[in-house]
């Protein structure tokens, strides 16, 4: 079980994506404020974050270098309309994956499962 946090202002598709996390047995909380989900991750409450890097004032790449710093060990999902953007960035290295809009619910639970297994194994060397 993991703790999941999805930052997203697109409120439809976070109850979505929670309520199937909470269905696979994840703990599951959406926030849809920039400073929430960097106080999230800086305390550590989450094992893996999900966010909407097109959400309004969430400055995109500069986001990914920020939660990085403040919970480097988290493993990070990003959401955008445009992933290629994302892609093309320095930071995408740092991401455990790129998700398109619309999102469907198959592509984030398999992006989760790689996410957290990629961090089981390198918690475990």
């Amino acid at each position: 079980m993991a703790r999941v946090m999805i930052c997203d202002d697109d409120h439809a598709t976070a109850e979505k994506l929670i309520a199937a996390l909470r269905a696979a047995g994840h703990e599951a909380e959406t926030c849809n404020h920039t400073m929430d989900v960097l106080r999230a991750a800086a305390d550590g409450r989450f094992d893996l974050i999900a966010v909407g890097l097109d959400m309004a004032g969430f400055g995109r790449s500069g986001a990914v270098e920020v939660l990085k710093e403040v919970a480097p060990h988290t493993s990070i999902i990003a959401i955008h309309d445009r992933p290629s953007e994302i892609m093309r960035a320095a930071t995408h290295a740092r991401l455990a994956a790129v998700l398109p809009r619309p999102i469907r619910v198959k592509d984030f639970m398999y992006a989760v499962a790689c996410a957290l297994k990629e961090q089981a194994m390198v918690e475990a060397s």
